[in-house]
């Protein structure tokens, strides 16, 4: 069975710290929904912006990518990569999460001048290839 793979950036309507409890809700009832949808993946939140992959069935993940859509916890909602995969790169993680660290800040920064046209060529494999070694620290 092929697997449906998107990558996407956003902009964070949240206010850190106060709402930070927010982002741990956010991660939750992924985990819960992914795991029904049959979808895994990882998501990257700093201050200021979000970063997911979303792998599983084709319309599971656009059903998915509806509901993001229409989160008012978030704007300015990029596509930046999609394809088909044989296997997942994320199966052991129904959503893999990486919180605000300068790091994760450092890494998206490109991704996100690049969705906006104003950046230097950057390969989304970067990007998800940071949120695999993220996603293995919370083994």
């Amino acid at each position: 069975m092929a697997i449906y793979s998107l990558l996407y950036v956003s902009k964070s309507c949240l206010r850190l710290p106060q709402e930070e409890g927010r982002v741990a809700d956010i991660v939750a009832v992924s985990r819960r929904r992914n795991v029904a949808l049959e979808v895994t993946g990882a998501l990257m939140f700093v201050e200021t912006h979000f970063a997911q992959v979303l792998e599983g069935p084709g319309a599971a993940v656009m059903t998915l990518m509806e509901s993001i859509r229409a989160d008012p916890r978030h704007t300015d909602l990029t596509v930046i990569d999609t394809e088909t995969l044989v296997r997942r790169r994320f199966a052991r993680w129904t959503m893999a999460y990486a919180g605000p660290r300068m790091l994760v800040e450092a890494q998206i920064a490109p991704v996100l001048a690049l969705a906006a046209g104003n950046g230097s060529p950057f390969a989304p494999g970067d990007l998800i290839a940071l949120m695999l070694q993220f996603a293995s620290f919370e083994d």
